[in-house]
């Protein structure tokens, strides 16, 4: 009786034109019945690797899935909530909720003001609408965060920021002067910031 097959062989069977060792090319049928990664060539040993990775974040998932599924039904028990619930009142309260939550959300305009000495300077706003204050035209970026407070949060430690490093030189408040790299860094501040895209997409139907 053939002794059963690894996981390696397996994986590798699963890349077999018929599914059979003997449909294997020579050499990866070598690492097949040796069962000995070494003897793989370099790509299909790195192709093994992240398959291991793959499966391992899949595990993972899968683990914490099952974690979470478990915690859920322990608190629906303590307050005797049991398998059966009025589905369509759970989509009213979902809706309702998620379109008072995207009513919270605030944008952040980052805009260009093309000054007479040819320098451009900056703006940073907080608005209700996606619409860039000055126009589209003027917009840098425009990222969606959760609300106002923290509109107002993100603003103030960048003006803070811009401040000590004296880069807000100007008379008019708000204004500010960057260069390419400086200009970067901040967009960059700003993306990361920003609500995850199906979240901004949602305050933009709103």
């Amino acid at each position: 009786m053939a002794a059963p097959a690894t996981a390696l062989q397996e994986w590798l069977l699963r890349h077999a034109p018929d599914g059979s060792p003997a449909t294997l090319p020579s050499n990866i049928l070598r690492a097949f019945d040796a069962d000995d990664l070494s003897l793989l060539p370099v790509f299909v040993a790195h192709a093994w690797q992240e398959h291991l990775r793959s499966e391992v974040s899949r595990g993972l998932r899968e683990a914490s899935d099952a974690e979470q599924q478990r915690l859920e039904a322990v608190f629906h028990a303590q307050i005797g909530l049991g398998d059966e619930h009025d589905g369509d009142l759970a989509l009213q309260l979902g809706r309702a909720v998620d379109r008072r939550l995207v009513a919270c959300h605030r944008f952040l305009h980052l805009t260009a003001q093309p000054m007479p000495d040819g320098r451009r300077w900056f703006r940073l706003e907080i608005s209700h609408s996606p619409v860039a204050p000055g126009g589209l035209p003027e917009t840098v970026q425009m990222s969606a965060v959760e609300s106002e407070s923290q509109a107002r949060a993100i603003c103030e430690s960048i003006h803070e920021v811009l401040a000590t490093r004296g880069f807000q030189a100007s008379a008019e408040q708000g204004l500010f002067h960057l260069e390419g790299p400086q200009l970067g860094a901040l967009v960059a501040i700003l993306k990361r910031l920003a609500l995850p895209e199906s979240e901004a997409l949602m305050a933009l139907a709103a």
